[in-house]
């Protein structure tokens, strides 16, 4: 059943207990309370954000998706957040969301994210979306009354340049060849990331027409949704992904439906490709139990999944603990989650983020942004200028003219 506002309000008292039976609702133990627990949020406005280009995956096709940026405010204090709210219904009346929001209005900084974190349990009916969207926004506000980075709150340690990965997502191979050389053009084509359809002679046929474009040297990801399901053993499964290696694959995301003793023996059967498991970690608190030393060599985080940025960092700290990698994914993300995600994966010491602003999808929102912690190189990494909470900065009555519809919740 979903967890409504008035009977957080009741049972806000037991939190205390079942801090002591589940780590998240402990966690804010860590911040200093102090400084922030007073601030109420006054205002929360809601911006309807459209993109009409064409996404291609193994499942079927995005010929339009609608995002929702939003802009919370705690008194002198904000924070920014954005989710993908729907795809291929360009007429949405976002009202559901409107009213999942809606409910944070008036509470303190403590109650929100008190109301949160009572949402963020297994059996909780909110959905990861929905966690994420306020998730971002609390954190923002958060470290900007404390003055601290939201990575800090987050306990992430590293702050190097992380490589950003360019996606495409064609499965027409003309259209493919384009979108490598703007991978060159916008030089991202040092890690470059293409969607698989589980058509073992189209992906080769896809993977040649990369490594033409791009060269030898680049890092090649593929991602395949699952899709590889006709196959009756793991050898015959390693067979395929070997001859993707051949053709110069590096890594490769959720080849086929696994479970964890899989994953484990497919890794040694695969040599030097990496296996990358996306949807075992999802969300991130079943992550923390499910994942398994062997079972890849890098694994995914990915936005819209997770659930909690808290419960993400510790997921990350028990990959790297064990010896593993990280990258950030991506939900087609255009606007203020990407910031957001690079500084994770900035702090999480990943080896690349997916989650970055796109020239084009991006292009409007981009025009109106006065300042962004995270900025990308001219080689295409990304670095983070560490300032309080994710930092981003707007021109709200330009995001105005740029969005389909401004909502005051």
């Amino acid at each position: 059943m979903k967890t409504n506002r008035r009977h957080f309000l009741k049972g806000i008292s037991a939190l205390g207990a079942i801090g002591t039976t589940y780590p998240l609702l402990s966690a804010l133990g860590s911040i200093n309370k102090a400084e922030y627990l007073n601030e109420k949020i006054t205002k929360i406005e809601l911006y309807k954000y459209d993109i009409n280009i064409p996404r291609y995956f193994s499942f079927g096709t995005w010929y339009n998706r609608q995002h929702l940026f939003m802009k919370v405010s705690a008194g002198d204090y904000y924070g920014w957040s954005e989710i993908p709210a729907s795809r291929n219904t360009p007429d949405i009346n976002p009202i559901n969301w409107v009213n999942y929001v809606k409910q944070y209005k008036g509470l303190s900084i403590e109650n929100a994210q008190k109301l949160l974190e009572f949402q963020q349990l297994p059996e909780s009916g909110t959905s990861l979306k929905e966690m994420e969207f306020i998730d971002v926004a609390l954190l923002d506000i958060s470290g900007k009354i404390q003055g601290k980075p939201a990575i800090e709150l987050l306990n992430l340690p590293y702050r190097a340049a992380v490589p950003g990965l360019y996606c495409i997502l064609y499965k027409n191979e003309e259209e493919v060849r384009k979108e490598a050389e703007k991978s060159l053009e916008e030089n991202l084509a040092h890690h470059l990331k293409f969607k698989m359809y589980g058509d073992k002679k189209l992906d080769l046929k896809l993977l040649k027409t990369i490594r033409k474009v791009i060269g030898d040297n680049a890092q090649v990801i593929s991602d395949v949704n699952g899709g590889y399901k006709d196959w009756d053993s793991l050898e015959e499964l390693a067979d395929t992904l070997k001859l993707f290696t051949a053709y110069g694959l590096d890594a490769i995301e959720d080849p086929a439906n696994l479970k964890t003793h899989q994953w484990v023996q497919l890794q040694k059967m695969v040599g030097n490709l990496s296996l990358i498991p996306d949807k075992p970690l999802r969300p991130s608190w079943k992550g923390i139990k499910t994942i398994s030393p062997g079972m890849g060599r890098i694994f995914n985080l990915h936005p819209s999944t997770m659930g909690s940025f808290k419960q993400t960092a510790v997921l990350a700290k028990k990959i790297k603990d064990f010896g593993g990698k990280i990258m950030i994914g991506d939900d087609s993300l255009v606007g203020p989650a990407c910031s957001a995600w690079q500084q994770v994966a900035i702090g999480s010491g990943s080896e690349w983020v997916e989650a970055i602003e796109k020239k084009e999808d991006s292009k409007p929102y981009l025009d109106c942004i006065l300042q962004s912690p995270t900025k990308k190189q001219s080689n295409g990494f990304y670095v983070l200028d560490p300032v309080p909470g994710f930092g981003l900065v707007l021109d709200e009555k330009r995001l105005k003219n740029v969005c389909s519809l401004h909502i005051d919740v």
